[in-house]
């Protein structure tokens, strides 16, 4: 599969249809709302979804299909606007924009010239009114003439209207969209925003709105065989779901990095990736003003949803001034709210792997937390199987009850050994976290939590403290990561309680009841 990271655009028809393999649902309800076009009325749509979330993608294909399909091909011409739109800042040109682009479109090559020429025509044009309803006017005419409906697709229509200097834009872009049949428009934003969020403002209610949200393992596992042409297992793809926040772009790079499928090594070699990639990571930096940058920057450092407070606190700026720029950042799609209360908002980093990047790079050595982190995953997911306690013998388990009532501080001490040393090697580790789930087992979450924290092994182990702690009914204030990884290993400890149980029962039954007189 060819893979360009950052830009699908610059891939043939035949490329990215090959390379499309995860947002087919979405594919089919974006073609679906074509074909059900009809009459003087069009479902405008706006995907939406952080960067690398595969919006670009998808609404290439889309368009791909329109050329394609005899029968939508019949009925729209798509219209792709470029991503980057900086000439763009006013409603009139970015239907300029599109007249522009139209004329580049057009096979007649006596037609595209006629286009090109009314195209410089217009832009000399000083009254944006003017220009819109010119502009508009000459895209409904071509579309008359062609028979057909022009489907415009729009990128990042939320940076739009933060860079336009009109007040009125929305009112009469919806305006246009309304009036005119002609027109369909699809467009995409990195996250929502107030223009169709707001309802006192133009555009709210106006979009129908598809939220691309994260891959699942599934899907992380289909995008990775894709790439790599090789097909993983649910316990391999798990830790990159984990780490790259299933953003398929992310899922991507990691899986042309780590084509031969050893998480251990791709674990082991993830600074080289870091680094191959530092320019996609950079952008994030780049493109936003010092004082966003500041409090991006904080957030990253403190790897977990946080307040405003807790950031202003590392920023060191006012916690009014902190809101602010953490409202823009919403806007970029960048931040997202994670939870909290309504008078105290958490706030997490969208794409997930800037946290990883952040951390491992940042004072020049790799983070302790992260790579506790991720030495964890690489043995825990090692494993081939969760542990089944039904399968073990009812003696044993009988055996082990005895031994857990007759001797509860000689088992506790046992514990208190493991943990005093930090195991040396992931097999070691991956030993002594199956373990310590069976102990949670025996004594319980909260006794095995009170033995775990502030043991040498509590850094390293901290998934495993996260998911007691979320057996116990309390929310961690650690990573995302930790906490997807913490689920999956309270999934099994309650998954083992089962078993158990279902063990002693059969043991209970085979237990032969006593003769008694007369029997």
């Amino acid at each position: 599969m060819t893979l360009r990271k950052y830009n699908p655009s610059f891939l043939s028809d035949s490329e990215l249809i090959d390379g499309f393999c995860v947002r087919q649902v979405e594919f089919q309800l974006l073609v679906e709302t074509l074909r059900e076009t009809e009459g003087a009325s069009n479902v405008h749509r706006i995907v939406i979804g952080p960067r690398g979330s595969g919006k670009t993608t998808l609404l290439l294909r889309v368009v791909i299909e329109v050329r394609r399909d005899l029968e939508l091909s019949g009925k729209f011409i798509a219209l792709v606007l470029p991503e980057e739109r900086y000439e763009v800042t006013t409603v009139g040109e970015f239907w300029l924009e599109c007249l522009g682009h139209l004329a580049h479109q057009v096979s007649d090559p006596e037609a595209s010239a006629d286009f090109r020429q009314y195209y410089e025509n217009l832009r000399r044009i000083r009254s944006d009114r003017d220009l819109n309803d010119l502009c508009v006017q000459a895209l409904v005419d071509f579309a008359a003439e062609q028979g057909k409906r022009l489907l415009i697709v729009a990128e990042n229509l939320n940076s739009m209207f933060d860079d336009v200097s009109d007040p009125d834009c929305g009112w009469r872009l919806r305006e246009t969209l309304q009036t005119e049949p002609r027109i369909m428009l699809f467009a995409s934003a990195t996250a929502r925003f107030d223009e169709i969020d707001h309802p006192e403002h133009a555009l709210y209610g106006f979009f129908d709105v598809l939220m691309l949200r994260r891959l699942n393992t599934e899907k992380c596992a289909t995008l990775w065989a894709k790439v790599s042409g090789r097909e993983p297992k649910d316990r391999n793809i798990r830790p990159i779901e984990i780490l790259t926040g299933g953003n398929p772009r992310l899922v991507a790079i990691a899986a042309r990095f780590g084509s031969t499928f050893s998480f251990r090594a791709l674990i082991d070699e993830l600074l080289d990736l870091v680094d191959d990639h530092t320019e996609y990571f950079r952008s994030h930096l780049e493109s936003l003003p010092p004082r966003e940058r500041r409090v991006y920057l904080a957030l990253a450092e403190l790897w977990r949803p946080a307040t405003c407070r807790d950031i202003a606190e590392l920023a060191r700026l006012s916690t009014s001034h902190c809101s602010a720029h953490i409202r823009r950042l919403i806007g970029r799609g960048t931040v997202q709210e994670a939870g909290g209360t309504l008078r105290r908002k958490e706030y997490y980093l969208t794409e997930r792997m800037y946290n990883i990047y952040y951390l491992l790079r940042k004072r020049g050595g790799p983070s302790e937390t992260v790579q506790a982190l991720i030495r964890f995953m690489a043995s825990y997911y090692a494993a081939p199987e969760r542990i089944q306690m039904g399968t073990r013998s009812a003696s044993w388990t009988r055996a082990e009850s005895r031994y857990r009532q007759s001797d509860v501080p000689g088992y506790e001490s046992d514990i208190r050994a493991t943990l005093e040393h930090v195991p040396k090697d992931d097999a070691q580790l991956q030993k002594v976290i199956r373990r310590l789930i069976v102990h949670a087992v025996w004594i319980g979450s909260d006794r095995l939590l009170q033995l775990l924290e502030g043991s040498p092994s509590a850094t390293v182990l901290s998934p495993l403290v996260a998911a007691l702690q979320l057996d116990l009914g309390a929310v961690p204030r650690v990573s995302r990561e930790v906490i997807e990884v913490a689920r999956d290993v309270q999934d099994e400890l309650n998954q083992m309680r089962l078993d158990v149980q279902g063990a002693e029962a059969i043991a209970a039954q085979s237990v032969p009841k006593p003769v008694t007189e007369g029997s």
